[in-house]
């Protein structure tokens, strides 16, 4: 064992040896110390849970070289143990920012409550260039079960610009907490550089009074990609009165922008929706014509009609779509009926026959299709609306080669009045498939013929349960 001990410790300290001799600064020892550093890391962490090696890397924690204090601090605090954490906070006043790092890093929750205040020294005094220790003291303060964790968030989010901004509207956002709302408004107001993170958190928090602040930010601000958030913040408080600034943002240069500002009028809504996306449908940029599309679906009125229905031949067709299902007006069945048997993406085909379901498709609905997926939608479609002028459509489906048709047809003959219904259906009891049969049954219910029970009377003692099960529901529902 204490053989074992020794060779362990002579191994680390020689590989020790080998990254203080590697002199630093020098270009051709830069591979050399990386993977000094990576072999005495790997050791280090081989013996970090024996007790020998706990002695001889506290010895390395107070090494004069950094490097090396860095990755005995680093592996104290891989497994976050309490025995260790003595160690992790005396390394949080080392001078090096990467020994600092290593030991915020192994931090757990009660020490982070322990040395609070030092997170805060921390996080508002980390310099720009070593971000990452910024982003990790947010991290632990936002673990903390301190009261002031917010509070201390989001003051200091006005100020770090370093990469801590990240975590800090993470924390802030998940707390869901809106009393932070006026300090983060000041930032806005002040202009201070964690503004547009700070905008971003009011936007996830709904902090309804950062609307006008927020608005003054998008028309004063000279960056495009700093308006983002602001863009983002305003949609997410559906600020009906942003939409005039909003929409003056559809012709800025950058499409990122263009794209934020129809996402905000997404959102948002209201009478300027409209014109505004009917205008950016004309975009050079795909993107923004895709979103476009999208506000139309969500917002356009009738005046969109024409645009929407266009867009049905074309990239746009689903979008399109979604927002003539929402217009839903007769004038729409040609061009519906062309997409039906058109299209082969199957949403694209189930979305133009409902929204044809839903109006007088007239005679634009073809009569037969080669396609049998076409011809299931034609035959549900027809079924929606109980008109005996399509019974020798359906009278042709009840003869089709595709079950699913056949047993649509079934359906659709079902919710229609006309003297020609029953003996079709009574003919459809006698389908080799028992889905037909079933349907047919469940069909001859709807009619609710005087001689139901003699009609059924096979299907009752049909040899498929499906079929019987259908035939005694529909004699129980007319009383039969």
């Amino acid at each position: 064992m204490h053989e074992q001990r020794d060779s362990d410790n002579a191994s680390g300290d020689a590989l020790v040896t080998r990254l203080v001799e590697l002199e630093p600064g020098k270009r051709e020892h830069w591979q050399a110390q990386i993977e000094a550093c990576q072999a005495l890391a790997q050791h280090v962490h081989s013996v970090v849970s024996a007790p020998a090696g706990q002695a001889w890397l506290a010895t390395l924690a107070t090494h004069p070289i950094s490097s090396v204090r860095a990755i005995a601090v680093s592996a104290f605090g891989s497994g976050r143990e309490p025995a260790h954490q003595h160690i992790l906070v005396q390394a949080l006043a080392d001078p090096d920012p990467h020994v600092v790092y290593a030991a915020l890093e192994g931090l757990t929750a009660q020490t982070s409550d322990e040395v609070f205040d030092v997170l805060v020294k921390l996080l508002t005094e980390t310099a720009r260039e070593q971000g990452w220790s910024g982003r990790s003291a947010a991290q632990r303060i936002a673990e903390t079960s301190d009261p002031r964790r917010l509070d201390v968030l989001a003051a200091a989010l006005g100020e770090v610009y370093h990469g801590a901004e990240h975590e800090i509207v993470r924390a802030l956002s998940r707390a869901g907490d809106p009393r932070v709302g006026p300090v983060l408004i000041e930032h806005l107001r002040h202009r201070r550089p964690g503004r547009f993170a700070a905008a971003e958190v009011l936007g996830n928090l709904r902090v309804t009074a950062a609307i006008g602040p927020l608005i003054d930010m998008l028309r004063e601000s000279d960056d495009d990609l700093q308006s983002l958030p602001v863009l983002q913040a305003l949609g997410k408080l559906e600020a009906r009165e942003a939409a005039p600034t909003i929409v003056t943002l559809l012709d800025d240069s950058s499409l990122y922008v263009r794209y934020a500002a129809l996402g905000a009028l997404n959102r948002i809504g209201g009478p300027l929706a409209t014109p505004a996306a009917l205008k950016a449908t004309d975009d050079v940029h795909p993107a923004v014509r895709s979103r476009a599309f999208r506000v139309l679906a969500k917002h356009g009125d009738h005046r969109a009609l024409g645009r929407l229905a266009a867009a049905c031949d074309g990239w746009h067709v689903y979008a399109a779509l979604t927002g003539l299902d929402r217009l839903a007006d007769d004038s729409l069945a040609p061009t519906l009926a062309q997409v039906l048997v058109t299209t082969e993406e199957r949403r694209v085909r189930k979305l133009a026959g409902r929204i044809l379901a839903r109006i007088d498709p007239g005679h634009h609905l073809p009569g037969y299709d080669p396609d049998p997926l076409v011809r299931r939608v034609i035959v549900w479609v027809i079924g929606q609306r109980p008109d005996p002028s399509h019974i020798w459509t359906l009278q042709r489906s009840l003869e089709d080669e595709d079950e699913l048709v056949r047993s649509r047809a079934a359906a659709a003959l079902g919710r229609i009045t006309h003297e020609k219904t029953l003996p079709l259906l009574t003919e459809a009891l006698r389908d080799p498939r028992p889905r037909v049969r079933a349907n047919a049954a469940t069909a001859l219910g709807r009619t609710g013929a005087d001689d139901l029970g003699s009609l059924l009377a096979d299907a009752v003692v049909d040899p498929h349960p499906a079929v019987r099960s259908a035939a005694a529901a529909a004699l129980r529902a007319t009383g039969h």
